[in-house]
């Protein structure tokens, strides 16, 4: 098994602090004003406000085991079983996902169902999850296309790998 951080952007983090910032900002004149709602709005707008983005921040990972794949991100996670992965295709697609970058893998598994993800080390992540396959490597549409080679198309592939 092992764990792999999510890589994060410098405007997550300034989006992040921003965020926090201006939370902060609304409690203190909730609390300013004073009186029991005001408190408790308070209290609301530093724990969603607050504390949801920095739990994200903090707990997305992805964890490689012989079996599967598990996404972890805040409260919400996934588990892909390895034998359903189709592909792994790099992508800059700003769809909302367990990634923290723009630098991304999206991962398509069960013939039509995909996930983006960013590791910070896509390399060995890549590595750990094709454990020990080959993998190939093409271009499609100017995006890097990665995926387990099959049986029938290994000699093909083989040519695309040496050609790139």
């Amino acid at each position: 098994m092992e764990v792999f951080k999510s890589k994060i952007d410098k405007w997550v983090m300034i989006c992040s602090v921003l965020s926090a910032f201006a939370c902060v900002l609304g409690a203190s004149v909730s609390i300013k004003v004073g009186g029991t709602v005001n408190y408790v709005f308070a209290g609301i707008i530093l724990i969603i406000g607050m504390g949801f983005p920095l739990w994200i921040l903090v707990s997305t990972r992805y964890i490689v085991n012989d079996v599967d794949l598990k996404i972890i991100s805040g409260p919400f996670s996934w588990n892909i079983p390895i034998q359903s992965i189709i592909s792994i295709q790099q992508t800059n697609s700003t769809v909302t996902s367990p990634a923290l970058s723009f630098d991304r893998l999206e991962i398509i598994y069960d013939q039509d169902k995909s996930i983006i993800i960013s590791p910070n080390d896509k390399e060995k992540f890549i590595q750990k999850l094709s454990n020990d396959k080959p993998i190939v490597i093409g271009k499609k549409t100017q995006k890097q296309i990665i995926g387990k080679v099959t049986k029938n198309n290994t000699k093909k592939n083989k040519r695309n790998v040496k050609s790139t």
